[in-house]
């Protein structure tokens, strides 16, 4: 059994811990948690007493019912007529993101959120809000922090909840410490929880410009020796990921272009088959795993994440 990955709980909790202190949360657990997995955030929230979460979709609301009873259930985006009887049965939480949303909520009396659209341009209104934001349906407002040019978004957001009297809830990690409002929060939940490693599974002697891999992309300028680890693109790497990794008390190179399931790593006669490759974790900070791998950090959780636990 070679693992692939290990999820730190402590760090999640400590996380969510840190947050609690200035704020209210709602943990936004859409595409499955970010891939760490509803069940377990939900393990998470239970140990907390947190009840509030943030899905995508209905099948993500109803299956969270299932875990939790308890719970308030926010639908982010948009909802479709056909899904009314599902958010009734399972007393979900939809948002207003235009005026037939609106309509549609109202002729069935189902208590929803408000979103506000302040400069995204993903979902939420961006006009008309204030003539039904007095209604007895809307439960809540919202908006999206999606830039540093927070300050002002976040005040009018805040005055538009104490002038109707509406709770308010802000939505992203980078609102954190900007506010005092609720604050629904993915990303912050999941930072350095998430460590990632594979195995040596064999070791080659390269001879003066001998290459390694497809294309060739590495050429080795002297007798030279490659450690194969058992990750590749299909495990989270990008094609041309060219950063260190950290095998034994030591730092090594990946070179070359990795293939599906290995890549490839300069290596020293320290390294022997069947050690331990870390990529990011208890050395390697996850930025810079980042940093090299050419893409965010929501990509690289949902990447490594769509992986098992064992393989």
């Amino acid at each position: 059994m070679i693992l692939l990955r290990t999820i730190k709980e402590e760090v999640i909790i400590n996380n969510i811990k840190n947050i609690m202190k200035t704020n209210d949360v709602i943990l936004v657990v859409k595409d499955n948690a970010y891939g760490f997995g509803i069940c377990y955030m939900v393990h998470i929230a239970k140990k907390l007493n947190i009840k509030k979460f943030a899905v995508k979709s209905i099948s993500e609301g109803i299956f969270l019912r299932s875990l939790y009873v308890e719970s308030e259930i926010l639908l982010l985006g948009k909802t479709k007529a056909s899904e009314l009887s599902f958010i009734k049965k399972y007393q979900l939480i939809p948002t207003i993101n235009d005026y037939d949303d609106y309509l549609l909520f109202k002729e069935q009396n189902i208590g929803c959120h408000l979103g506000i659209d302040t400069g995204m341009n993903r979902f939420g209104m961006k006009s008309g809000y204030l003539a039904i934001i007095n209604d007895g349906i809307v439960k809540g407002i919202y908006s999206h922090c999606y830039d540093s040019n927070n300050k002002q978004k976040i005040k009018f957001m805040e005055e538009l909840s104490k002038n109707y009297l509406k709770p308010l809830h802000i939505g992203g990690s980078i609102a954190y410490k900007q506010t005092t409002a609720t604050l629904r929060v993915g990303k912050m939940l999941y930072e350095n929880a998430l460590y990632f490693y594979g195995h040596i599974v064999n070791i080659k002697e390269l001879k003066e410009e001998e290459t390694v891999g497809y294309d060739g992309v590495y050429q080795a300028s002297r007798p030279t020796k490659i450690g194969v680890c058992d990750i590749g693109y299909a495990d989270g790497l990008h094609l041309y990921f060219n950063g260190r990794v950290h095998i034994r008390q030591g730092f090594y190179s990946v070179v070359g272009r990795c293939c599906m399931d290995h890549c490839f790593i300069l290596i020293d006669d320290h390294v022997k088959i069947g050690d331990e490759v870390e990529f990011f974790g208890n050395t390697i900070a996850e930025d810079e795993f980042i940093k090299y791998n050419q893409m965010t950090k929501y990509e690289m959780f949902l990447q490594i994440n769509h992986q098992p636990l064992t393989n």
